[in-house]
């Protein structure tokens, strides 16, 4: 596991800068936007709704400080026993359908801004429960023995490419080698991606149903003649 000095030092070396103050705060940068890009800490909370409002702050009404980026809205009605996804739309889609004062069970979302929700239609039950799951922000490093321990340890030297790609572009004096580093963390990004979904497992093949446009031959020797002449005898 790499420590938090030794980030900073990678990055300062691949960037051609010593400033260690500003290769901390961009090796934080660097790791939140991988944790949160690749959701490799995530959870959810349940939210309880009130009738009649439909606009809610993710920091100031659910005290979500470590929100990074949301999965799923999953709505519960109060009293019923199956729950849904909400559908996500643009806010200009929402305000559009806002327009006809509709009533009924909430079915779509968006975002205003930032850090704010809408939902749609109003909820019109106070108890009805919003399951939200989200990518966590993770933890900063912030002594020089921290590790970032949400990052597996053969891929955390691409938080150092990350950092050092913005502490080039801070400093600006050598374009080349920021678009280098930057092309650089791309194809690390890459190929985690890729771990992770491998890391994910598989699944077998569906079985196909229905009618086949090319049958396959039924399995035989191939060592035996087989022809159409012998077929009709």
């Amino acid at each position: 596991m790499a420590t938090f000095a030794q980030l900073k030092t990678r990055a300062q070396n691949l960037a051609l800068n010593d400033d260690d103050v500003e290769a901390g705060l961009h090796v934080n940068d660097a790791l939140t936007d991988i944790v949160v890009g690749a959701q490799l800490k995530v959870t959810q909370v349940s939210e309880t709704l009130t009738q009649g409002q439909s606009v809610y702050d993710i920091s100031a009404d659910w005290g979500l400080t470590d929100f990074g980026a949301l999965q799923y809205l999953e709505y519960l009605a109060l009293g019923s026993t199956y729950s849904y996804i909400l559908e996500p739309i643009s806010a200009d889609e929402l305000l559009a359908l806002n327009a006809t004062n509709p009533i009924g069970a909430t079915r779509q979302y968006a975002f205003l801004g930032l850090d704010t929700i809408r939902l749609w239609p109003t909820p019109q039950t106070t108890g009805d429960t919003l399951k939200v799951y989200y990518s966590q922000t993770p933890t900063a490093l912030v002594n020089d023995s921290d590790v970032p321990a949400d990052i597996p340890s053969q891929w955390q030297w691409l938080i150092a490419i990350g950092a050092a790609v913005r502490l080039a572009d801070a400093v600006g004096e050598d374009q080349n080698l920021s678009a280098s580093l930057e092309a650089k963390f791309e194809a690390g990004m890459d190929r985690f991606q890729k771990w992770l979904g491998r890391r994910q497992g598989r699944t077998a093949k569906r079985i196909q149903v229905g009618y086949l446009r090319n049958p396959r031959r039924p399995f035989h020797d191939p060592s035996t003649y087989y022809s159409f002449s012998q077929r009709q005898s």
